[in-house]
């Protein structure tokens, strides 16, 4: 699907080859972050304790017009040429006019259908808007089948990232650039269909971009055996305001083949992008930036913490909840990926579950999707499964029924934050609970008993503070 700038991404491309040269020190140093934090000040934006859902439209619109306006101003960098991209306001407004208002992923009845959705919108379709499921993480070769099939399993998922990090295939280490990558990506998109087949489910759509490299990608790109049409593959704007040509040439192959792509909002709190606030900015900028060059088909929220990787702190929220809402306010286009996506948590711990509710409150009340499944900071071995997928489905359809305000989801995710947040001030949060092999059964691909008993409990917790969760 085109969209937004309707083919003229690849003029905007071309200006990466005659527009201003700027070194990408010079380009961090002298042109990013001056003027990303002189347009944070200039509309007065600020973090401060206790905002993570946003309830204040004004601060949204500044957030819009700080970002827009960064992006105006610094432009992004292609890295491969050291030269600077620039749009006009003309430009930038054409696009966004643009823009669809719902995409369709997947295929045949399962396929979902996403709209635009506005805050506290409870009666314009269901709530969530729809639920991903993803697979981050090194994954044992024993249980990658098992765990691709918790999430494809659960009716409540309707789009999953299947990722997962092989390390071999017949014994060979897989190496980016060689022809084993190529191997094992074709091994794993067959894997995934096969077992997405088995369940009744062979039109669900995948997102799960796991090659570093694009040609690995591109041998698995058969629609008859391979990655569908209505599958997802990913294009990143690259911290902070960069792209270069492997970017570009993933926008051009999957636009050429006819899937769909996906892009993050993923400023690094406490690296280049700063703190919250100036995250916040920066996310935006990054959201136009994808409309601008690549022509997503759907976008998300990843801001994480820098220094202790964790896309659920109170500060990646804040920037997710306050930078999506931003875009989503101010655009028609289809309802973002909310954060969390991983937990920083193991997956078999109340914590991972504490994570996943504090984000699907704030994106379903927001409208955007939300999102589930892995922990231990995408880095632990094993570290995924759908009953937390399931459980972020859960939440966000108990925050429909309830129909919260942004004022109420504020006030109950700052109540949840002390259920976590603690641990990841003191950098352990990633040292609780278990892997895959001991929360389920290995024969049956259930929960088991007591990890059924863990969510059980969070549920419960959560019906105590008011949220009629089922």
């Amino acid at each position: 699907m085109s969209h937004g700038s309707k083919g003229k991404f690849i003029e905007y491309w071309g200006r990466g080859e005659t527009g201003p040269i700027t070194f990408q020190k010079e380009f961090d140093t002298k042109v990013y972050w001056p003027r990303l934090k002189e347009l944070t000040k200039k509309y007065g934006i600020e973090y401060a304790e206790g905002k993570v859902v946003p309830t204040d439209d004004d601060e949204l619109d500044a957030i819009w017009q700080a970002g827009k306006e960064l992006l105006l101003d610094v432009g992004i960098l292609n890295v491969s040429t050291e030269r600077r991209i620039l749009f006009t306001e003309e430009e930038i407004d054409a696009a966004l006019e643009n823009l669809p208002r719902s995409v369709t992923l997947g295929e045949g009845q399962d396929a979902i259908t996403i709209p635009h959705r506005g805050f506290e919108d409870y009666d314009n379709g269901p709530t969530p808007v729809g639920t991903m499921g993803r697979i981050l993480g090194p994954i044992s070769d024993d249980l990658y089948e098992k765990i691709a099939l918790s999430y494809a399993q659960e009716p409540l998922v309707d789009y999953v990232h299947f990722q997962g990090v092989k390390t071999e295939i017949n014994g060979i280490p897989i190496k980016p650039g060689s022809p084993f990558e190529m191997m094992a990506e074709q091994q794993h998109v067959a894997v995934v269909n096969d077992i997405k087949r088995r369940v009744g489910r062979p039109g669900l759509p995948d997102g799960g971009s796991t090659p570093v490299n694009l040609q690995a990608e591109m041998a698995a790109a058969n629609p008859l055996w391979g990655v569908k049409k209505g599958d997802v593959r990913h294009v990143y704007i690259m911290p902070q305001l960069k792209t270069d040509y492997d970017q570009m040439s993933r926008a051009y192959f999957w636009h050429s083949y006819g899937a769909n792509i996906w892009g993050i909002l993923q400023a690094y709190i406490g690296g280049a992008a700063g703190g919250p606030a100036t995250s916040a900015v920066n996310g935006v900028a990054d959201l136009l930036a994808y409309v601008m060059l690549y022509e997503p088909t759907l976008l998300g929220t990843w801001p994480t913490d820098a220094l202790y990787f964790s896309n659920s702190s109170k500060y990646a929220l804040y920037v997710a909840n306050y930078g999506g809402a931003a875009f989503s306010k101010h655009t028609h286009f289809p309802a973002l990926v909310g954060a969390a996506w991983q937990m920083t948590a193991g997956i078999n711990s109340e914590e991972y579950f504490w994570e996943t509710a504090a984000g699907a409150i704030g994106s379903a009340t927001l409208g955007f999707l939300v999102a589930g499944g892995t922990g231990h900071q995408s880095a632990g071995l094993d570290q995924a499964g759908g009953l937390g997928a399931r459980f972020a489905a859960e939440v966000g359809k108990a925050v429909g029924k309830a129909r919260l305000t942004r004022v109420q989801a504020n006030e109950l995710v700052n109540r949840i934050l002390p259920k976590y947040q603690p641990l990841i001030d003191n950098r352990t949060l990633h040292t609780v609970g278990g892997d895959f092999r001991t929360a389920y059964d290995l024969k049956t691909v259930q929960p088991k008993p007591e990890y059924l008993a863990i969510y059980n409990k969070v549920k419960a917790e959560l019906r105590e503070m008011g949220l009629p969760i089922q």
